[in-house]
């Protein structure tokens, strides 16, 4: 599924804002996977020009919440396993992210 649009996709997503991801748990402030990972599907996969319902986003849990913090999620279309990594920063400490799929990244086929 990326590689078919693997051009467009480098050349829209080279930085998407995201804000307001919600924060969990008490004590120390962590992003809400669940909410953040539907976010990089429905940000990633709608600038890009795909169907949001045949990608799985999974990220790192238990990430903090903190200023320039940098994490990678994989994006991955469950029709035919291809993937791609997000690149994700936080922008702020109060869930503020920015989105990138690195230009020259390759799309990595799983076999199922």
């Amino acid at each position: 599924m990326f590689s078919r649009s693997r051009a467009r996709a480098g050349a829209l997503l080279a930085v998407c804002a995201l804000g307001g991801i919600a924060l969990a748990g008490c004590g120390t402030k962590t992003i809400d996977n669940d909410d953040l990972q539907s976010k990089v599907v429905s940000l990633i996969g709608g600038k890009a020009g795909l169907d949001v319902k045949d990608l799985e986003a999974k990220c790192p849990a238990d990430q903090k919440v903190e200023k320039g913090h940098t994490f990678t999620c994989t994006l991955t279309s469950k029709s035919d396993g291809s993937q791609v990594k997000v690149v994700v920063t936080e922008t702020n400490d109060k869930g503020g992210i920015t989105a990138t799929v690195p230009a020259d990244q390759k799309v990595t086929t799983v076999k199922k």
